[in-house]
């Protein structure tokens, strides 16, 4: 039989060794796709794929890493105000987030991190005019979570319902 401090300390361990796998970042700046390539920027499942929008769902076993789509400068962030539902439910699109516009080649791309009903903090460690490459890690969001993408104009997604997409690697479009 394990005494209180047994299995407080075993709880700190496991905390500590989730927290550490959480909040993993590989690194997926290496791809030999031509500069005009869009790819994922998070790891997770696709919710929605209509023409330009995109919708991907990060549960708490992805990586909450968010890395840059395509070359280029950012454009803008914006903070977005909203609710907190669920982020693997439809209405989770109103939700807290904070919107970043990619200005690329192929025109602008917004990619917009949004909180989930647990989740309350989003980190971005870029600055607006820097110009950013393809699987640079610019963010993350905490827990399970939602990244909406909106591609520039005649680009539509080849992504499907349920696919599974990696960040820096999976072509979105």
């Amino acid at each position: 039989m394990k005494t209180g401090y047994e299995i407080i300390a075993s709880t700190i361990v496991f905390l500590f060794l989730f927290y550490l796998y959480f909040n993993r970042k590989p690194d997926r700046s290496k791809s030999n796709y031509p500069n005009h390539t869009i790819v994922s920027p998070c790891d997770g499942t696709v919710m929605n794929a209509e023409g330009r929008n995109i919708s991907i769902f990060l549960n708490p076993f992805d990586i909450h890493a968010q890395y840059v789509p395509i070359d280029g400068y950012i454009k803008a962030i914006e903070i977005i105000h909203g609710k907190k539902y669920m982020a693997n439910k439809p209405e989770s699109i109103h939700n807290e987030g904070v919107k970043v516009i990619f200005s690329s080649e192929l025109g602008d791309i917004e990619v917009i991190q949004r909180v989930g009903f647990f989740v309350r903090r989003i980190q971005n460690y870029i600055q607006v005019n820097e110009f950013v490459q393809r699987g640079y890690n610019y963010g993350k969001i905490n827990f399970g979570s939602r990244v909406d993408i909106v591609l520039p104009p005649n680009n539509n997604t080849i992504l499907k319902v349920n696919q599974k997409v990696y960040a820096g690697i999976t072509i979105i479009a």
